[in-house]
Order: C-alpha cells, then sequence, then structure tokens
C-alpha cells in the first residue's frame, strides 16, 4: 500500500524532460533516459545501464552481484574514485562509503519500497556533497557537480 500511494504522489509532482531547466540534466533525460533503447526489463537496471553508456564509466562500484553480470560493458570494479556507484537499497552508510569524485553519478534503487527507505533517501538528498538527483521513483541517480546548483527533479519514465 504503501508504495501505491508513494507512486501516486511522484505521479503528481513528477514532469518530462520540458520541466528541466538544467542542460545537464535535460541533456540526461532526453539522450539517456528517453532514448527508446531497451537494455533490460528490470526499469532500474534499464537506466543504470543506458546511463554506464551515456557517460562511457570506467570505474564502478557495484553492490549487486545481479547487476554485475548484466553489464556488458568492461568496467573496472573498485571502491576508489569510482564514476559510477550502485546501491540496491538506499543506506547512508554505504552512499557516504563510496569515493566520488565530481562526475561520479550514483543511482540509488527501491527508494520508495518502504518508509525506512523513503526516509533514507531523503537523508541522502540532504547530504551537502548531493547537488543534483534524479528521481524515477524506481530508483534515483544522485550527482556530485560543484558547478551545479542543488536540485531535485523528478522524472516520470
Amino acid at each position: 500500500m504503501f508504495q501505491f500511494i508513494a507512486h501516486l504522489h511522484f505521479l503528481l509532482k513528477a514532469t518530462n524532460q520540458h520541466g528541466v531547466h538544467s542542460p545537464f540534466i535535460y541533456n540526461y533525460v532526453t539522450k539517456c533516459l528517453y532514448n527508446k533503447e531497451k537494455t533490460h526489463p528490470n526499469k532500474s537496471y534499464n537506466v543504470v545501464l543506458k546511463s554506464i553508456a551515456y557517460f562511457k564509466i570506467k570505474t564502478a562500484f557495484v553492490a549487486s552481484e545481479k547487476l554485475k553480470k548484466n553489464i556488458t560493458t568492461n568496467l573496472n570494479y573498485t571502491k576508489t574514485s569510482v564514476d559510477f556507484g550502485y546501491l540496491n537499497y538506499p543506506d547512508l552508510d554505504k552512499f557516504t562509503a563510496i569515493n566520488y569524485h565530481n562526475n561520479t553519478m550514483v543511482f540509488v534503487d527501491n527508494i520508495y519500497s518502504s518508509k525506512q527507505t523513503k526516509e533514507t533517501w531523503e537523508q541522502i538528498k540532504l547530504l551537502k556533497n548531493v547537488t543534483v538527483t534524479v528521481d524515477v521513483f524506481y530508483g534515483a541517480a544522485v550527482f556530485f557537480r560543484k558547478e551545479q546548483a542543488k536540485e531535485h527533479f523528478k522524472i516520470r519514465l
């Protein structure tokens, strides 16, 4: 029941590319997320795989062996200075342990699976180093871009 109500709230507040005024996020949404190519039936994995290709990711921290099996590009899996991070659920300790840089993207999956995960997601968004988030309901992309103002987007897929 929680997910159903959370999804209704999400749909009421979410927008498409026309509600995005950041050139970086507009390009990410239109050229990556709205790319018609379907890379995986799981919606979160589909976003992750498209994002890895779009940003030409080289190093990654992925907390899911199942996802690693679906990644076809040659990535260097490490915990130091990663270009991409993936967390199965919002986890503040794991999130803050990721060694990110200005162009790192972290995808946090299952952000609305329960009240607790939603609360943890809200705490992640408030972190000082988090500047941009793109919430697609199933998960969210987090960016640490110093040159960008703090913004949070809800995008319908």
